[in-house]
């Protein structure tokens, strides 16, 4: 599909009025505590506010033992230089110096409705209201500055090869999303291709990985070695059979049913695809409340992107460049997600423009209009899950100070307050307080808890609404594993529940 006229500056109003459309909802939550990753992402920001030279110094317990964060945060350090001139900031004005990325996001997703859908205000829309996106938007997690660096590098990419112009700006660009996830390499095999597609010289291509490289070296006079390599085969270790069936599956249903929501006309090869994902997803034993249906229901977008009829106006089905290139975009982000040790439903942001604009534009009212209100109830939930799961870190630390097992917000509470976290079977003084947790994710301890000083529950003040993460359902929107012990699988991104967001206690040893 053609581009129409010029890119949209951002002196456009139309534009901010997307950016504020999707910005001015979320104020709301702007002050909400840090919670699930954000936790380590501030931890590595604390690295990077002592010594910038070396963020992954830092220490942090978050594979249950303490060890130095170069061997166990898995990001490139981007989002910590980022963030370091506010380590000590409230949480609203760090949530706020997310919003600048939502600018570059807008532009870059105008740019990509305008040459792959039927308009700039219409990718923008769709885009910019995945639940995903609307969640990334003011999070403390590098998802934001990485889908930002993603729709405008490509975007600008994909004009600049088409109209014989420079291409080497947006390369760097491109490039720079490497610096805060390391997902981002999986979008480079797309330069050659366009390259390629559009008969230009693939000379250029290497630039993109320019900044990794650069960041590469840095590592190696840091750290005497390359944390990309060293995230390699710490990444390596979910790749047994059981390991890719459960990761597929999860990545199936974190698609359809969190980032791109199967909105379009249905027909007989979406069907099918439903019926596979179903029979899929129902054999394992972590799907509950009839979630299979929601599995064969994720698998929609995929195959409407590969397998339907190519949304063409002459009907014309023979492959096209731009087909070409946004499958394989959708295609690589699929197997880049099956070798990471697991599937996160925002590991899909780089990867989502690509199958959002294979679909048709037809239910566009519908696409936006849904994926907007699932992502502000799932920001509503993580805002209330992330206050109750402090409120009750707090009340535990009133008792006085000891050790805790348990990560996420929990751990980010009580390390404020002055707790340590219990190393990974280790046993705490006798007499000494313990604050143990039984959502936030746990590490097995030596703990007996025969005299239980305090224990509390939060409930949720409104049962029954869309639940980021929930053991009574198996729902986990940040991975595709429930907290222990022991730990199990999950294939589900969200559901109703109305279980309670965290129960801890406190134990005297």
């Amino acid at each position: 599909m053609s581009g129409e006229g010029s890119p949209a500056p951002l002196r456009d109003k139309r534009l901010w009025l997307v950016i504020a459309a999707v910005a001015a909802p979320l104020v709301y939550s702007m002050g909400r505590p840090a919670d699930f990753d954000e936790v380590n992402f501030l931890t590595l920001t604390r690295g990077a506010a002592a010594a910038p030279w070396r963020p992954h110094d830092v220490g942090i317990n978050w594979q249950g033992s303490t060890e130095r964060a170069f061997d166990v945060l898995s990001n490139p350090p981007g989002l910590a230089w980022w963030l370091a001139p506010l380590v000590d900031a409230p949480v609203w004005a760090q949530r706020a110096a997310m919003l600048p990325w939502l600018v570059l996001a807008a532009w870059g997703c105008w740019q990509l409705g305008r040459r792959f859908l039927d308009g700039g205000q219409s990718g923008a829309l769709l885009l910019l209201t995945s639940p995903m996106v609307i969640l990334s938007t003011t999070a403390l997690l590098p998802d934001a500055p990485l889908f930002a660096l993603t729709v405008a590098g490509v975007a600008g990419f994909v004009r600049a090869a088409e109209e014989r112009a420079a291409v080497w700006p947006w390369l760097l660009l491109l490039g720079s999303a490497a610096l805060f996830r390391y997902s981002a390499v999986a979008l480079w095999p797309l330069v050659p291709l366009w390259l390629f597609l559009q008969r230009r010289s693939l000379a250029v291509a290497p630039l993109v990985a320019l900044p990794l490289v650069l960041l590469g070296l840095h590592d190696l006079s840091a750290y005497g070695e390359v944390h990309l390599f060293a995230m390699g085969r710490f990444q390596s270790v979910a790749n047994t059979p059981a390991d890719w069936a459960h990761k597929a599956v999860a990545a199936m249903t974190m698609l359809g049913g969190a980032v791109v929501l199967p909105v379009f006309r249905w027909r007989a090869v979406h069907a099918m695809a439903a019926v596979a994902g179903a029979l899929c997803a129902a054999p394992w034993g972590w799907v509950a409340a009839g979630f299979g249906a929601l599995g064969g229901a994720a698998l929609a977008p995929i195959g409407q992107a590969l397998l339907g009829r190519p949304h063409a106006p002459d009907g014309d089905a023979r492959p096209t460049p731009d087909r070409i290139f946004l499958a394989t975009w959708a295609l690589v982000g699929l197997g880049f997600l099956l070798t990471l040790r697991f599937t996160a439903a925002r590991y899909w942001l780089p990867f989502l423009p690509a199958v959002a604009l294979l679909l048709p534009a037809s239910f566009l009212r519908a696409r936006v209009l849904l994926g907007g209100l699932l992502g502000l109830l799932l920001v509503t939930d993580d805002a209330m899950h992330a206050r109750a799961s402090t409120a009750l870190a707090q009340r535990a630390s009133a008792l006085g100070r000891g050790s805790f097992t348990g990560h996420w917000g929990w751990q980010g509470a009580l390390e404020a307050a002055g707790w340590s976290a219990l190393n990974e079977g280790a046993a705490p003084a006798a007499g000494s307080l313990v604050a143990i947790p039984t959502e936030a994710w746990p590490q097995a301890v030596n703990v007996r808890c025969d005299h239980v000083r305090w224990e509390g529950f939060s409930w949720s003040p409104i049962p029954w609404v869309p639940r980021a993460y929930s053991r009574s359902v198996g729902a986990n929107l940040h991975a595709n594993w429930i907290a222990g012990p022991p730990p199990t699988r999950s294939v589900v991104p969200w559901w109703f529940a109305d279980d309670a967001w965290e129960h801890a206690r406190v134990c005297q040893e």
